[in-house]
């Protein structure tokens, strides 16, 4: 079946493909004007909050490779297509570098504390010449969408939400800098994101009671 955001892409090409023909004289008239746009809401993946991660922590113990995976996309931000491609070879001088696959941008990361103990449970596992870490019980990367559908049913299992993809935990990683008093450019650094707006969209739910102290005890420290 045809999604209403399909048909929506559809429309668009055959206009643009019917305003060419008219162009070059290959038809009289557009038949694509006046035709109805097929009306489609956006999904927006749904933000992880701080209870459901506390929910996850607790159903996944710290040596599972659940555990690692939430922690690698809490800590570091990343699309799910550059968090299952992450490992050891990206690891420089307190930093993850890595090619962004969306946008073909370099990220360089710093390596959050909290994250370093998950780093070194998957260099000490007995895995020959672990590439990722992320992977299979086999030590094979995993693929995105295998990965995705690995955290929804983790998530369910640990009582969440299904809608809780790896999506939303990038998106309560860019809340999280946020609360924490990072500016949209300093998230945009980290996360890779090459629209301020989009960022902006994804922290408009922060926790504006939690920013409202932090930010007066910077004032407190200056005054």
């Amino acid at each position: 079946m045809t999604s209403t955001a399909q048909a929506k892409n559809l429309g668009k090409r055959l206009s643009t493909l019917m305003k060419f023909a008219v162009d070059f004289g290959l038809l009289k008239d557009n038949p694509m004007i006046g035709v109805k746009r097929v009306k489609h809401e956006e999904t927006h993946y749904e933000m992880w909050t701080d209870a459901d991660i506390a929910k996850f922590r607790e159903k996944w113990g710290e040596g599972t490779p659940q555990r690692v995976a939430l922690e690698i996309l809490v800590y570091t931000g990343l699309r799910r297509s550059d968090a299952v491609k992450l490992g050891p070879k990206h690891l420089k001088d307190g930093f993850f570098t890595i090619t962004a696959r969306k946008t073909g941008v370099e990220l360089n990361i710093p390596i959050h504390p909290k994250l370093l103990p998950y780093l070194r449970i998957r260099n000490s596992e007995k895995l020959v010449n672990i590439r990722t870490y992320i992977s299979t019980a086999y030590g094979k990367p995993r693929s995105e969408k295998a990965f995705t559908n690995w955290i929804i049913e983790a998530a369910t299992e640990a009582g969440l939400s299904p809608h809780r993809s790896p999506h939303g935990l990038r998106r309560a990683a860019c809340r999280a800098l946020a609360e924490a008093g990072c500016t949209v450019w300093e998230i945009m650094a980290i996360t890779g994101h090459q629209n301020a707006k989009e960022v902006q969209g994804y922290v408009d739910d922060i926790d504006k009671k939690k920013l409202a102290s932090s930010a007066m005890k910077k004032w407190e420290a200056v005054s």
